[in-house]
């Protein structure tokens, strides 16, 4: 490690980014690289530190002392970097208060981080956040009880204003851990699927195309969280429709598609958009997008 380089530095960067992540799959998703190229960087680092530096435990990574003394020295350098990003960005809004509303999946991948981000950058604001339905958010939004909202794409978003911040899709999962995975597309029909339960206004149209792709089986059980329908998964209890960001959180989740349906997977796609009054400050909106979009997986 004498000879550290820009190679090295991107080697303790992977390493920094999968442990932080939790997993491979995760990190290879953040840095926009396969799971395989991320294994090798972390099997190339190892080598040239000569330790093992991540213990793996049926999909629990661990990071080893080595691992930790080494992050120790060069996190700060990564934390100064990360805010280099931001010299050339437009100025942050000058905001006390920050209202905004989104469901319950969304605020898990992106609340963690936020509250960081807008720590550093906006020392003394006040955040206030809303888990709602879509139908309930874009009330709130419209009577201006909230400044904004994150949601996924539905129809009639013509009077607010609206940035575009990540795209994502639905599929079946199941738990590779259980016999359910096993058994394919039959597993729908002998354990049942969990779907989102429909609001006041229905289902997003994206959502109910999905759900008609599946030959008229019923869904065993209607929840309005994703989260306890990803945690059935989980044990194994049934499949679970899912969008694909919160299905990754679990590495054990494998997406199950039907043999003979050309396309099924490239169903259920839509997008995230944050969305907020016209007439409310357009800055505000394009810098909770910004902030939104770090912490959102890409596709």
């Amino acid at each position: 490690m004498r000879d550290l380089n820009v190679d090295q530095i991107k080697k303790l960067w992977t390493l920094d980014l999968i442990i932080r992540s939790g997993s491979l799959k995760k990190a290879a998703l953040e840095a926009k690289v396969s799971p395989s190229a991320i294994s090798q960087t972390l099997s190339s680092l190892e080598s040239t530190v000569g330790k093992p530096l991540l213990i793996r435990d049926r999909g629990v990574i661990t990071p080893t002392q080595d691992a930790l003394a080494i992050l120790e020295i060069v996190r700060p350098a990564f934390d100064a970097f990360e805010r280099l990003k931001n010299i050339n960005h437009a100025p942050v809004p000058q905001m006390s208060w920050l209202k905004f509303g989104t469901y319950e999946s969304i605020a898990i991948d992106v609340l963690p981080g936020l509250i960081h981000s807008l720590r550093e950058r906006l020392p003394n604001l006040k955040l206030t956040l809303r888990i709602s339905r879509t139908a309930n958010l874009l009330t709130m939004v419209r009577k201006g009880e909230l400044c904004s909202a994150l949601i996924t794409e539905v129809d009639d978003l013509d009077r607010f204003y609206i940035k575009d911040v990540s795209e994502d899709r639905l599929g079946l999962f199941a738990s590779a851990r259980h016999p359910i995975a096993q058994q394919g597309w039959s597993a729908l029909i002998e354990y049942g699927y969990g779907s989102l339960a429909p609001g006041k206004d229905g289902l997003p149209r994206y959502f109910t195309r999905f759900v008609k792709q599946l030959d008229g089986i019923k869904p065993f059980i209607l929840s309005d969280s994703f989260e306890a329908l990803r945690a059935s998964a989980v044990a194994g209890s049934l499949v679970a429709v899912l969008p694909r960001r919160v299905a990754l959180r679990d590495e054990s989740l494998v997406e199950i598609v039907p043999t003979r349906a050309r396309g099924f997977k490239d169903q259920g796609h839509h997008r995230i958009y944050v969305v907020s009054q016209s007439n409310c400050d357009p800055e505000e909106t394009d810098f909770l997008a910004a902030e939104a979009q770090k912490f959102l997986p890409q596709p």
